[in-house]
């Protein structure tokens, strides 16, 4: 079991942290005076061996460094490097709160670019102020959730509040990210359409977890109930009669909505413990190739949306299938990886 232990200053340990990941060790009074001018540091432990690293150097009142976030490489897929940057941010957040002007920097290594994007740093050329990266100074309420490796019970009750509330989240599914709300919440579906720069005319689908659920909001004739049973859940999406309670803002005024029953544990887990589908449309600005990773949309969508998940790349990597049955006969509008087999 990995553990995580704060402002740990151990020359040995820090030099062996460097070493494991192919920097060879520093003068240990250099490591020294690096420790010292260390104001919050995160350590990573596997059985009492240091497996992760990374510390905050600055003054806490007007600018802070993120440096030497370090895992060895035989624990690079079990996202301690990512829990290390939540645990520092965490912290940045404690002194932001007394220092709002507070600047928060990373150095120029341009390699872990999009590792940094992924938790709210932009380029400092983005920014106007020359080399590395800097933390973005605007105004951030997205709640960024790790999911990949456990769903936690607890951000789960918050995702559920959010839903609850007219908010908007971006969780994984098998097919790629959704950018989702209460189906029938016509405040938290303008929303979508106004962060995703979405054109009214175009219906949004909805997501649910079980034929009891697609029945609040669709009617289905008995062989639409066979395709169901057989490819959901799944990567298909199925056009199907609104019911009349059904919002006519979320399917464009047409008495069809399209109903998916996703095969991604993190989208059903959600979709089990909220009791109405879900809006739900592909995490990306209209026109742009829909995310199937948060660091494909998190630049353009962290402060619009009340919360992320990140639950890894997903598993198919592309939009579901979507299919009509008209007079007994299966249309398919839009094909993705599943085919529908006679």
């Amino acid at each position: 079991m990995i553990t995580y232990v704060e402002n740990i200053k151990d020359v040995k340990e820090y030099n062996k942290m460097y070493e494991g990941v192919g920097w060879g060790a520093r003068d240990e009074e250099l490591v020294r005076t690096a420790l010292d001018k260390t104001v919050y540091s995160i350590s990573a432990y596997d059985n009492g061996e240091i497996v992760g690293y990374g510390r905050l150097v600055g003054d806490e009142t007007c600018f802070l460094y993120v440096q030497d976030i370090m895992v060895l490489p035989e624990y690079q897929n079990k996202k301690i490097g990512s829990n290390v940057m939540y645990k520092l941010l965490e912290q940045v957040d404690k002194y932001k709160k007394k220092s709002p002007e507070l600047r928060v920097y990373v150095g120029p290594d341009y390699n872990k670019e999009e590792f940094y994007r992924k938790f709210g740093f932009i380029t400092r050329r983005e920014a106007r102020l020359g080399d590395g990266m800097i933390l973005s100074s605007g105004e951030k309420n997205t709640l960024l959730l790790n999911w990949e490796d456990e769903i936690d019970e607890e951000e789960l009750q918050k995702v559920i509040k959010v839903l609850n509330n007219d908010g908007v989240i971006i969780f994984p599914t098998d097919t790629v990210y959704g950018l989702a709300c209460n189906a029938f919440s016509d405040r938290a579906i303008n929303k979508i359409f106004d962060m995703k720069k979405r054109a009214r005319y175009k219906p949004i689908c909805v997501l649910t977890d079980s034929v009891d659920k697609i029945n609040k909001v669709a009617t289905t004739t008995k062989l639409e109930e066979k395709l169901i049973d057989k490819y959901m859940p799944g990567a298909l999406t199925i056009i199907l009669n609104k019911k009349d309670k059904v919002s006519d803002l979320l399917t464009a005024g047409l008495d069809t909505i399209g109903v998916r029953i996703p095969d991604n544990n993190i989208a059903l887990k959600i979709l089990e413990n909220f009791p109405y589908p879900l809006a739900t449309t592909s995490a990306n600005e209209s026109g742009e190739e829909a995310g199937v990773d948060i660091n494909d949309f998190i630049t353009y969508f962290d402060g619009k949306v009340d919360i992320i998940i990140d639950g890894g790349k997903t598993k198919l990597q592309k939009a579901s299938t979507i299919i009509k049955v008209e007079d007994d006969d299966i249309k398919v509008i839009r094909e993705g990886n599943l085919k529908i087999e006679e």
